[in-house]
């Protein structure tokens, strides 16, 4: 691998499918290779039974096939040759930093759902996870008016 590294936070909103068109766009060289990191919606399943439990796994691994499948297909259209989706399970933020410092990203790229200060501050936000604890630069790419509507 002689080219960039960059990884790009992606789940099933709007946001990070701008990222990643952002990316393509304006952002992509030839010879980059891409990470797209998702990690799966968390389920609270303390009490599910074992029936539950296989039906909510079964469920998510279709979503994560299907993103993934939605991706790869996203990649070849926008021209992006090399890269691979990685699903890791825990905090998106962690997740996208664990991955760039482990396969040496020289650039992360994420969506940003514009959520106001109140919000940020209570429920936290990726992207200012990523900006803070990231080992390399961060593209934050924010969302338009027509995304808020």
């Amino acid at each position: 691998m002689t080219g960039r590294k960059v990884a790009i936070g992606i789940d099933e909103s709007a946001f990070a499918e701008q990222a990643f068109d952002f990316y393509a766009d304006n952002v992509k060289k030839e010879d980059d290779y891409v990470f797209l990191i998702h990690t799966p919606e968390r389920y609270n399943v303390m009490d599910a039974s074992a029936t539950v439990l296989q039906e909510i796994l079964d469920e998510i691994k279709v979503k994560v096939k299907k993103l993934e499948e939605k991706y790869k297909k996203k990649m070849a259209e926008k021209g992006v040759k090399s890269g691979k989706f990685i699903t890791r399970q825990g905090d998106p933020g962690e997740a996208i930093v664990h991955v760039a410092e482990r396969e040496n990203c020289n650039l992360i790229i994420t969506g940003s759902r514009g959520m106001g200060v109140f919000r940020r501050t209570i429920l936290g936000s990726v992207s200012d996870y990523v900006v803070h604890h990231s080992p390399c630069p961060v593209l934050i790419c924010k969302a338009t008016e027509k995304d808020h509507k």
